[in-house]
C-alpha cells in the first residue's frame, strides 16, 4: 500500500501561520530588544536579540513550506 501525499492546501497553510507566527515573533522581539529595552531586564534583551535571527530563519523556512505547496 503506497502512502498517500499530503494535501497541498494544509501544507499552505502551515507555511501561513509558521511565517505569521514568526512575523509576531519578530515584531516582539525588535521590541525588546531596542525600543523598550529600558523596560526589562538584561537577560530579557539578550533573549530579544537572540529569538530574532531564529525568527526570522522559521520566516523563511514558512515560505519555503508555501513554496513546496505550490503546483509544478
Amino acid at each position: 500500500m503506497q502512502p498517500s501525499a499530503p494535501d497541498p492546501r494544509s501544507i499552505l497553510t502551515t507555511g501561513q501561520i509558521m511565517m505569521i507566527v514568526a512575523g509576531l515573533g519578530m515584531i516582539a522581539s525588535i521590541l525588546i530588544a531596542y525600543p523598550l529595552a529600558d523596560r526589562f531586564s538584561l537577560g530579557v534583551q539578550i533573549a530579544g536579540h537572540l529569538a530574532l535571527p531564529v525568527a526570522a530563519a522559521v520566516f523563511k523556512l514558512g515560505y519555503v513550506v508555501i513554496l513546496a505547496a505550490q503546483p509544478t
